[in-house]
């Protein structure tokens, strides 16, 4: 199993969703950088459940389970004042604690599949061992980590004037706010779930840094967004619909503007034979439904090898989506800054 990503920047994640704790091991930040935790930890609370807005999307659709999230460092940062912490150059390590778990919801889980979960695979995989409390490493949980070095990857990002911005753009298959609550309450109480779309941009990352075959921007952005669970799809700018264009309409001109080149339009998504142009980086996320729901489903229980039913209890999203949109930065995020700094290597 591969544990680590990256090639200049290298994080690896450990623990698992109902482990003591999860984080996240990470080497090559540049020696005296800084960051600000307090901005971190308002990151990390975006990826927490059940935080309030301006409407109670994240209510409707995130989990009971509580979780502060609260990153402790272990090694590779020193504190340098109450805004500034600076990166030592040496590896470093964070950590969350898991505070807030209910492993014996998932004692009927260690021996009966959740259609449509990772449980399928794992047990493919590596028998019922694999079939661990709350899905083990194949965990939403597990995002958590992803999003402190991550977190820290935005704010290094931001001294060079790149910024990463991810929304949601649709729920349950509505666009509008009013109708994507009333689709997450439908899903509530008929016990289901119900998936989306996540829209990212990235702003001000300078043209022509990537490459061809597998060097491609999108190879690498796209290979860092997989690795969040319940992604089942990607595009970069016109994406699919591109492709039921003409190429006179899917082709961006290109005009001289103050002596710069810059395209009249972005079906590119900024990219252009895997290499930024310049242009504002663009891609769209799709997310399933949350595969554990309260809803009768039929499946099989793998100790008796015989065909049952099954209504998951337990603490579940009833959409992942709005929680996902941080993760969405911050696998962006570790991608881009791991690539920069290959550049200044060079």
């Amino acid at each position: 199993m591969r544990k680590e990503f990256g090639e200049n920047l290298v994080i690896e994640i450990y623990g698992e969703s109902h482990s003591d704790a999860i984080g996240v091991i990470a080497s090559g930040f540049p020696a005296g950088a800084t960051f600000d935790e307090s901005k971190l930890a308002e990151f990390m609370a975006r990826r927490a459940p059940g935080k309030k807005g301006k409407s109670a999307i994240g209510d409707t659709a995130s989990t009971p389970r509580k979780e502060p999230d609260q990153v402790v460092f272990q090694r590779g940062v020193q504190k340098k004042d109450e805004f500034h912490t600076i990166l030592t150059g040496d590896t470093l390590e964070a950590c969350i604690y898991n505070t807030n778990r209910r492993s014996s919801d998932y004692d009927e889980l260690r021996k009966v599949l959740r259609p449509g979960h990772a449980d399928l695979g794992a047990y493919l995989k590596d028998g019922q061992a694999g079939l661990r409390p709350g899905g083990g490493r194949f965990s939403g949980r597990m995002t958590a980590p992803l999003c402190i070095a991550g977190g820290i990857c935005l704010q290094l990002l931001e001294k060079r004037d790149i910024t990463i911005h991810a929304e949601y753009v649709e729920i349950g298959g509505e666009t509008d706010a009013d109708r994507i609550e009333a689709a997450l309450q439908d899903a509530a109480v008929h016990q289901d779930s119900v998936g989306g779309i996540v829209k990212c941009t990235v702003h001000g990352f300078p043209a022509g840094i990537g490459g061809a075959l597998f060097e491609g921007l999108e190879g690498r952005i796209a290979a860092a967004i997989y690795g969040i669970p319940a992604v089942k799809g990607i595009e970069f700018g016109s994406g699919f619909r591109g492709s039921r264009m003409r190429g006179s309409v899917n082709n961006d001109s290109i005009r001289l503007r103050e002596g710069k080149l810059v395209t009249e339009t972005n079906n590119a998504g900024g990219i252009n034979g895997g290499i930024s142009n310049g242009m504002d980086i663009q891609f769209r996320v799709a997310f399933k439904p949350t595969p554990t729901i309260g809803r009768e489903q039929r499946t099989v229980n793998i100790e008796t090898m015989e065909e049952t039913t099954l209504s998951a209890g337990g603490r579940h999203d009833v959409c992942v989506v709005p929680r996902a949109v941080p993760v969405v930065e911050a696998a962006t995020a570790l991608v881009l800054e791991d690539i920069l700094l290959g550049e200044s290597h060079e």
